[in-house]
């Protein structure tokens, strides 16, 4: 196996092609090629070549040098690598500024189709014509597509920038990498309804990346991120075939710890660095390099959790040329020219930083008690979550599923025997750990239930699943799983936890099922827990046939991490509470799930919540609906102050002189101050009212231009 090679190159007396060309030597770009032909000639080789296309300025420290893009394909062809193509496709900021389709950002970002020797590249948009059966069952992209000019390439090249990122603290490679799935409104389905570290470790199983570069050269630093760059001259070439390890030093060029990257964090445990490898350069930190202050940081992955305003403040917060990349809503337009200069560089200001820092917490704030709001008493309107397996299974040994089973065979009497504590269920604490045993017969005929409720696939028909995945591992001679392996979420349990920042249950787990004649059965383990909300989650769950129709039992044991609140606050000294409090969890959760069974037997969907890519409306639109809300709210304040406002005008005292002049007395004093003050909250309800009114049928207007014109 080749030991990889990372280059580091930042000598000032090199032009940049003689730069790029010394970072592949010493990165063993040419071998790696070499090794790839398999006795073929090299213009066989179909090269791919993924740039950073972030950019809202020409020459923008946001995006790959386009020269430098265009000397790499000399390069190639130096060498007899002529099947060349520049790839990518549009990404978020295609949702609400112009010119962002991947044609025209080449064309305003300054490539030119042809190289400086003359060679003609092709331009490619990996959105068209995507394969959907790319990414495997456990993948988080399963059912998703991605271009086949990316997946079919003989070598696939990631050509990065080197920048800051105020969600991430830094964007490199990986994130990058991002922009080859087909989805134009990347935020939504590649880094909100899923884990961006999930996308791109699928991505890396699915279609590997051949060699990274990160173009340093020129680049983006300083506290805005990429919402407002500053460029800085580092003068730098990185180059390696390990991505992952790329992206690793990079971050330690800027000073930053890699893992302070979600992202990165998540890639990494599937990704490990290699155990051995060489560094070819110096790995100080860039001199004068400024990176995104922690609180920013923080305040703006909160910020994210709020999916509609988050949506709607990013084009208000961008800095851009609006002459290549004009805003589409009027609204934005507006927003824009007001904040985004402000905002410009929060680090430069102590009380922009703070009042940015400020804002994204309140909105993240507000996204939370949506979040809570809809866990309670919305669940359909909460999008269900694609998740990758996270399961090694290649090591898992068959022993491991005989062993669940006698374990888990163990807890059967213990909680058979646990204290009856309502109708039905029994439980008992173990551990710390509660024991529990629920059964109830359905008055649903055996053979029917067990057709149209799928014994293995048990766990996803329980109450409050969000989304998962499943893998059968091996099936009986009928075809149908016996063992397999399983990712579920769940919303937190008891769900009032969401109020305390409880956790969504999130856990994996190994399972065995047995078909017999008259009765069906599901063992699972759990084995990890990504958000670590669990330390057990163990059952199993049996369908027997019964005079009365079909018996359902369900043995468990639970220990769950509670939310900081509940772990202070010591339900121990309180145990009667306790126990009514763990009863009625347990009796709500067991009471929902069979009503899901029953729902099942009649054919009626059990799904929560909406598709995880579902489209979004344009956020104006949302804002649209938050606006008629607070409108129908206000109204009825407005409609009292301006009946308050007519009687007082009503009351007034009126005099005319003998010159004609009128004299208006007011019925109330100014020695009445506390109606006074009633008064001047009054005029605040007005004015408010007012403003939300405005601001309505200013939006409205707006949208009702950009439909016209479309």
């Amino acid at each position: 196996m080749q030991i990889p090679k990372l280059a580091i190159v930042d000598d000032a007396q090199l032009t940049r092609t003689d730069r790029l060309a010394e970072t592949l030597d010493r990165a063993g770009f040419w071998e790696h090629l070499a090794r790839s032909l398999r006795d073929r000639p090299p213009n066989a080789l179909r090269l791919a070549i993924k740039p950073e296309f972030a950019g809202y300025t020409a020459a923008s420290p946001l995006a790959t040098d386009p020269f430098l893009v265009e000397a790499l394909i000399d390069l190639l062809h130096d060498r007899g690598y002529a099947d060349v193509a520049v790839v990518g496709t549009a990404d978020s900021s295609a949702v609400w500024a112009e010119n962002r389709d991947i044609y025209a950002l080449c064309d305003l970002l300054g490539y030119r189709f042809i190289t400086p020797r003359g060679r003609t590249y092709d331009v490619v948009d990996l959105a068209d014509a995507p394969d959907d059966a790319v990414f495997p069952l456990g993948s988080a992209l399963h059912g998703t597509g991605i271009s086949r000019a990316w997946v079919d390439a003989d070598i696939r090249i990631v050509f990065t920038k080197n920048r800051t990122d105020e969600e991430a603290g830094y964007a490199l490679g990986l994130d990058t990498l991002i922009g080859v799935l087909p989805f134009a409104d990347k935020n939504l389905h590649y880094r909100r309804r899923r884990h961006p570290g999930d996308v791109v470790t699928a991505l890396l199983e699915a279609a590997p990346v051949d060699f990274v570069l990160n173009d340093a050269i020129t680049s983006a630093h300083g506290t805005g991120g990429r919402r407002s760059p500053n460029a800085i001259d580092t003068g730098t070439l990185i180059a390696s075939s390990d991505i992952v390890l790329a992206d690793y030093l990079g971050a330690l060029k800027m000073g930053l710890d890699p893992v302070v990257s979600p992202m990165f964090a998540r890639v990494l445990h599937t990704h490990p660095l290699p155990t051995r490898y060489i560094v070819s350069g110096s790995l100080a930190r860039y001199a004068g390099w400024q990176n995104v202050p922690v609180p920013v940081v923080r305040s703006t992955q909160a910020r994210a959790g709020a999916e509609v305003l988050e949506r709607l403040v990013e084009p208000w917060l961008q800095r851009l040329d609006p002459g290549l990349f004009p805003l589409k809503n009027p609204l934005d337009v507006r927003m824009n020219a007001a904040l985004a200069e402000f905002f410009m560089d929060a680090g430069e200001s102590p009380t922009s930083q703070w009042l940015l820092t400020g804002i994204n917490l309140l909105l993240g704030l507000i996204g939370q008690v949506t979040e809570s709001y809809r866990t309670l008493f919305d669940k359909d309107g909460l999008h269900r979550r694609a998740v990758s397996l996270g399961i090694d299974l290649p090591s898992i040994e068959n022993a491991a599923f005989d062993r669940l089973v006698d374990e888990l065979i163990q807890i059967e009497p213990i909680a058979a025997a646990a204290p009856r504590m309502s109708d039905g269920l029994r439980w008992r604490y173990v551990e710390d750990a509660v024991v529990f045993h629920y059964s109830r017969t359905l008055p649903a005929e055996f053979d029917t239930f067990v057709q149209r409720v799928d014994v293995a696939r048990t766990i996803q028909f329980m109450n409050d699943y969000l989304g998962g995945v499943v893998a059968p591992i091996s099936h009986d001679e009928a075809g149908r799983p016996i063992r397999q392996a399983e990712r579920n979420i769940y919303l937190p349990q008891p769900n009032y936890l969401v109020l305390y920042q409880g956790k969504p249950i999130d856990v994996s787990k190994l399972e065995v099922v047995e078909y017999r004649a008259d009765h069906h059965r599901i063992y699972w383990k759990t084995i990890g827990s990504e958000n670590n909300s669990a330390i057990y989650d163990d059952g199993i769950a049996t369908f027997e046939r019964s005079a009365e129709g079909t018996c359902i039992t369900i043995v468990g044991r639970q220990l769950f991490t509670l939310p900081l609140f509940w772990q202070v606050f010591d339900l121990n000294l309180v145990p009667d509470i306790r126990s009514v409090l763990v009863t009625h969890a347990y009796r709500t959760f067991f009471d929902r799930t069979l009503a899901n069974f029953e729902a099942l037997v009649e054919g009626r969907d059990v799904r929560l919540g909406r598709p995880v890519d579902e489209p979004a409306p344009a956020a104006a639109e949302q804002l649209m609906e938050v606006l008629v809300r607070i409108s129908e709210i206000a109204a009825p304040l407005l409609q009292r102050m301006t009946h308050q406002t007519t009687a007082a005008q009503a009351k007034e005292h009126r005099e005319i002189d003998a010159d004609g002049f009128v004299h208006v007395r007011p019925a109330l004093q100014s020695r009445q101050p506390a109606e006074d003050t009633t008064s001047d909250l009054d005029r605040w309800v007005v004015e408010i009212a007012r403003f939300v009114g405005g601001l309505q049928q200013a939006a409205q207007r707006d949208l009702t231009q950009v439909n016209q014109l479309g």
